[in-house]
């Protein structure tokens, strides 16, 4: 199944789930049919997706093991945590918006008088609750509008991430205090007090540092190459037992003040705790890399994750489309299938680079691919042969063959769109996602 599609059936499934709850709690809306009525109620229904949405965004947080494989690997559940909080917060900003129209209404509708709530608990927890969440939509907003901002620096944006866990228990209060009474004998309380539980452990988790914790482990820097083009290779040994498949990739804190960083696994496992990593001066971070780092320091590693795996993929043919510094997992699949090339799949590699400069892994594919007669390699400068066509490069394949693609975003979506023009499915077309917020 394409993992898009799977991205957007849990989305719409968590709205369709909130809007079946409100629906059934409904008819227990006690009260004349109104527009002051109407608000409420939809007050209530944009609150509720909102927390649902929340909620979801804080399982995502703590990378859970079990939803990575349907997901199709951590960075598509990082892309889901992305959107549910887009979406989390526009129906929030919706809700308080409802709720703050109260003064334009009043200047055409008469209010009634709002009954009063009989639970003195509640009550006295009741304006606590109300300021939390006014103050917590704002935060949000920053929120989205940062996160939206691709050039807020990555550290500071990080450091803010993390206080979304608190924003999420203030939340919590919000949406247990001031969900109707009438709630919690009906699947909509239900809903907001499990939703709740699962959600506040999840933030406290994040707030005790113990995401990822069993997937961390030591280690020491051995070697650092430089590669040209901006390109640095870094390799280092690992502490305890590590196990990778080939395509994935780990979060790396080089000790430097930095929190830790996605880098794919450039290399096959040994079975000796060995990695590598192929790292491009993309940023103010990597860009530095070159002279913090130095042989024989120590390096905290995080992983591995992912299911960028073309073992997974039945199809009778495969094309994979390597853009610059989007070789490393190719490098890493050419590698794992030395030991056994008569296991390696029908491949067309294709290795799209600016130049010859940039093409600092070709004599490493050309020495991969000469033991693996069922791998075809070809090479593209687009300073020679202009920009490759993504027509051009799944054309020589039979339209049943998969995509496997690994670089710059937008030349994925002309690898999609090419693949549509020749009517080739889009479930055939695997992606490695760079961006991670």
């Amino acid at each position: 199944m394409q993992q898009g599609n799977v991205m957007k059936k849990i989305l719409w499934g968590v709205a369709l789930l909130a809007l079946v709850a409100w629906l059934l709690a409904l008819p227990q809306q006690v009260g004349a049919v109104s527009v002051w009525w109407w608000r409420q109620q939809f007050i209530l229904l944009s609150g509720l997706g909102a927390w649902l949405l929340m909620s979801l965004v804080m399982v995502l947080a703590v990378r859970p093991g079990w939803l990575e494989r349907p997901m199709g690997g951590l960075d598509k559940m990082y892309r889901l945590h992305k959107w549910a909080g887009i979406g989390a917060i526009v129906l929030a900003l919706l809700h308080y918006g409802l709720d703050l129209s109260k003064g334009l209404l009043l200047m055409f509708f008469e209010r009634p008088g709002k009954p009063v709530r009989a639970e003195w608990w509640l009550n006295v927890f009741r304006d606590v609750a109300k300021d939390f969440g006014e103050w917590s939509v704002w935060l949000l907003a920053v929120m989205l509008a940062i996160t939206l901002w691709q050039r807020f620096p990555y550290h500071l944006w990080r450091v803010l991430h993390k206080v979304l866990a608190l924003v999420y228990l203030a939340l919590a209060l919000h949406a247990v205090v001031l969900a109707p009474p009438q709630w919690w004998q009906q699947p909509a309380g239900w809903l907001v007090g499990a939703s709740a539980l699962v959600g506040a452990w999840c933030a406290l988790l994040s707030l005790a540092g113990r995401i990822g914790r069993s997937h961390r482990h030591g280690g020491r820097v051995t070697a650092i190459a430089s590669q040209g083009a901006d390109v640095l290779e870094v390799a280092c040994q690992v502490q305890g037992r590590w196990q990778h498949r080939a395509g994935q990739f780990a979060f790396v804190n080089f000790g430097d003040g930095e929190a830790a960083h996605p880098f794919t696994l450039s290399n096959a496992d040994t079975g000796r705790g060995e990695v590598r990593f192929a790292i491009k001066a993309l940023g103010d971070y990597t860009a530095g890399m070159a002279s913090r780092l130095q042989v024989g320091q120590a390096v905290r590693i995080e992983g591995p994750y992912g299911q960028f795996d073309f073992r997974r993929d039945s199809a009778p043919e495969q094309v994979w489309v390597a853009a610059g510094i989007g070789a490393t997992p190719f490098m890493a699949w050419l590698e794992s299938l030395q030991r056994a090339p008569q296991d390696a799949p029908r491949v067309h590699l294709h290795y799209c680079v600016r130049n010859a400069q940039e093409a600092v892994f070709a004599d490493r594919f050309r020495s991969l691919c000469e033991t693996l007669p069922s791998v075809v390699l070809d090479i593209h400068h687009s300073d020679e042969e202009g920009l490759p066509r993504a027509d051009d490069l799944l054309a020589p394949a039979s339209s049943a063959a998969s995509v496997w693609f690994c670089g710059p975003q937008g030349f994925a979506d002309a690898v999609r769109a090419g693949m549509h023009r020749l009517g080739r499915s889009p479930a055939h077309f695997h992606q490695e996602l760079f961006q991670m917020r």
